[in-house]
């Protein structure tokens, strides 16, 4: 018989292992409600916590340009389309009658004087040697008339020969004096006519047209190539024929081209009769600092009245909105503040305004795009746009 102790030793051993299972059970779900109260006030605290961020963000200052408005005079513009032109333009043509032998390349560029065709001049060479033989024949009769002239003049002096015989000798002479000048008169002319046969340039430029080929013949007066002058160039352009007592030369008129900045330039040039159909006149504009091609086409801004006081605004201080245009001024209080106005002409930058505001009017010109009416800016002075015309 086993001793009492000895009984249900394996109630014992279950005792503590039930234990644990509890205790491991009751750790598991605090630790479960724990994440779960957690996970809950999670979002709240975020946005408690980013909440400050946010109003820091909207308070603190923003960094902008600025530029005054400002009181200026404006003009009036008639507003017309031009196109750039050369001086020199020609239509090169031949002097003689020829054969082409060479002509010039298209875009090649030539010098005052350099060839631009050549023509054959085989038949004047021939001419020019046949002028110089009878030049040369006459200069030898010439010169033996001149010998019997005095010879003649001896025997006349002598009364051994009529006079009549002497003063027919004479009059042989100065017939062969006048033929002679006849012959040099016929060689130079042959001379000149070979010189024309090289068709040269009138004045410097580029060659842009071929009117004839190598081979073909051509009659006096034919054109060989078109040449123009690339450097001297104007712009032509009309205006209405009511705007001719206002025009002179030396107005101003500003000259806009696709791809570069507007610049001022002066009337140098009109033509005071008026087209009958289109009743406008001719005014041309010296074009010599603005990088463009022959045919290029150019806007014009004439002044068509007196000038006038306007107020006006940078261009960038302008914020063009579907609901209507404003500028941001900025305050006494540093704070922008939204200002509707209304836009009229604009000339070098500057964009005639209507609206509230003043002379001297700080407008945001750069950081405006993000900007909220009564939203505090920070102007740095490197960073302030003087403005004045």
């Amino acid at each position: 018989m086993k001793p009492p102790h000895m009984k249900h030793p394996r109630v014992k051993h279950a005792m503590p292992r039930l234990t644990k299972v509890l205790i491991a059970a009751a750790v598991l779900a605090s630790a479960l409600t724990l994440y779960a109260f957690r996970g809950t006030d999670t979002p709240a605290d975020a946005s408690a916590a980013t909440a400050p961020n946010r109003d820091t963000a909207a308070s603190s200052p923003a960094v902008v340009q600025v530029a005054p408005a400002v009181d200026t005079e404006f003009a009036p513009l008639h507003h017309a389309t031009g196109s750039v032109i050369s001086r020199r333009d020609a239509q090169v043509a031949s002097e003689q009658d020829g054969r082409v032998v060479r002509v010039a390349d298209v875009g090649q560029h030539v010098a005052t004087g350099e060839p631009l065709a050549v023509l054959d001049d085989t038949t004047l060479g021939l001419r020019e040697q046949e002028f110089r033989a009878e030049l040369a024949r006459i200069d030898t009769l010439l010169e033996q008339a001149r010998r019997q002239e005095r010879r003649y003049a001896q025997l006349a002096d002598a009364q051994n020969i009529a006079r009549a015989q002497y003063e027919q000798m004479r009059a042989d002479r100065d017939v062969l004096v006048q033929e002679r000048a006849r012959a040099a008169a016929l060689l130079a002319q042959t001379r000149h006519q070979r010189t024309q046969m090289i068709v040269r340039a009138p004045f410097g430029g580029v060659v842009v047209e071929q009117r004839a080929q190598v081979g073909e013949f051509l009659a006096r007066g034919a054109p060989v190539a078109r040449l123009v002058d690339t450097e001297g160039l104007e712009i032509r352009a009309r205006a209405p024929v009511t705007m001719a007592a206002r025009l002179f030369v030396g107005s101003p008129v500003r000259i806009s081209a696709e791809g570069l900045p507007s610049r001022s330039h002066e009337i140098t040039a009109i033509v005071p009769v008026g087209d009958e159909l289109s009743r406008q006149i001719e005014i041309r504009i010296a074009l010599d600092d603005m990088p463009l091609a022959v045919g290029s086409a150019v806007e014009l801004a004439i002044p068509s009245a007196s000038p006038r006081k306007v107020l006006a605004v940078p261009r960038d201080a302008l914020l063009l909105r579907r609901e209507g245009n404003y500028v941001l001024r900025v305050d006494s209080d540093q704070r922008a503040r939204r200002i509707p106005v209304e836009l009229g002409e604009e000339i070098d930058g500057l964009v005639e305004v209507d609206g509230p505001l003043g002379s001297g009017d700080l407008l945001v010109v750069m950081g405006g795009e993000r900007l909220e009416p009564g939203q505090p800016v920070r102007v740095e002075p490197e960073m302030a746009v003087a403005t004045s015309r």
